[in-house]
């Protein structure tokens, strides 16, 4: 078995069970830490003199890190068919979280900026919040991995949970007032602090060109970090500022979404008959949580193939939950 399988997403089912373990990639770091660690040692040993006494300590830390590193590869989540229960073990051994199965709403994938997927599941009451990872992370659509996964663990799971689901789980939410749409007749077009954009994105425009000035705070001189500045505000900055004066409309009568702005950039018309399903996209900078896009997507009829249009983001998974119930109300 290579490394690069073990990497992956393994699991096993049994009538009575269905084991998954996403957490594999420990497994590569654990190899890639160890090459790193024995080589520092053996500097710290022969290069600077230590005898091996003396570096017990150091060589017992660096092996508890690997062992801890190996355990958690071992983390599984474990689907109880017999008692309807999940629970999460730590390194395989230590319940550290457990669900019903009547609390589960899915198993879905989550997609992030890079391009990139995974799957997570998630409960009822938060559909659209972090959610629990239950594999690796994949970067094609059509991983042999991923199809198996999807074949053998989450379409059972989702057979077995429809046994649990209430008759108030899956009913359509019932919408009066519309939260995140100002409505006018059969038009519907999507509220938007617009102010704040374009305040935000003249004000990054202006600092990019403040940095073009003797008076510059980040000096003189074209660095990289200096050219992805400016890249950053010349071309975000306005790009922001767009964003904020664009307006999408969604049309009950015509059954259109369209996106206009005043410059007339990135117009599109859509049709309702080639909607193809919402998809949520997490936010992270630098691991911390930014913010949740909703994503629509359409068939183009003429190519049959999918465009993708960014509606809004939001911070609260409860926002996100009301806009997606709201859109539905007005596409479907």
């Amino acid at each position: 078995m290579s490394l690069q399988s073990i990497s992956k997403t393994r699991w096993s089912v049994t009538p009575n069970q269905i084991t998954v373990y996403p957490y594999g990639l420990s497994y590569i770091l654990a190899v890639v830490i160890a090459i790193i660690f024995a080589t520092g040692y053996l500097v710290y040993v022969y290069y600077l003199q230590h005898s091996l006494s003396s570096s017990s300590p150091v060589l017992i830390v660096l092996v508890a890190v690997l062992v801890l590193l190996v355990a958690w590869a071992g983390t599984s989540v474990e689907f109880d068919v017999s008692n309807g229960v999940m629970r999460k073990k730590l390194f395989g051994l230590l319940p550290v979280y457990a669900v019903p199965f009547s609390r589960i709403y899915g198993i879905n994938p989550v997609s992030n900026m890079m391009g990139g997927y995974k799957y997570c599941l998630f409960k009822k009451e938060n559909r659209y919040g972090k959610g629990m990872l239950v594999s690796c992370s994949y970067g094609r659509n059509d991983d042999p991995n991923a199809i198996a996964f999807v074949d053998e663990v989450i379409n059972p799971i989702h057979r077995l949970l429809e046994a649990y689901d209430g008759p108030e789980d899956f009913k359509p939410q019932m919408i009066g007032d519309y939260r995140f749409f100002n409505v006018e007749g059969a038009s519907y077009t999507i509220r938007k602090n617009k102010v704040a954009n374009v305040l935000f994105g003249l004000t990054l425009l202006g600092i990019g060109i403040h940095e073009l000035t003797p008076q510059a705070w980040l000096g003189d001189g074209m660095s990289l970090g200096r050219v992805c500045f400016f890249l950053f505000t010349f071309i975000g900055g306005p790009a922001i500022a767009l964003a904020g004066l664009s307006r999408v409309t969604l049309e009950r009568s015509s059954r259109l979404l369209t996106r206009k702005n005043p410059i007339g950039l990135g117009n599109k018309t859509y049709s309702f008959d080639d909607f193809n399903g919402i998809q949520t996209v997490r936010k992270s900078t630098n691991f911390i949580y930014t913010g949740t896009d909703v994503q629509v997507y359409f068939v183009i009829p003429q190519t049959q193939k999918q465009e993708v249009i960014v509606l809004q983001s939001f911070f609260s998974p409860k926002n996100v939950e009301r806009f997606i119930a709201e859109l539905n109300s007005i596409i479907l």
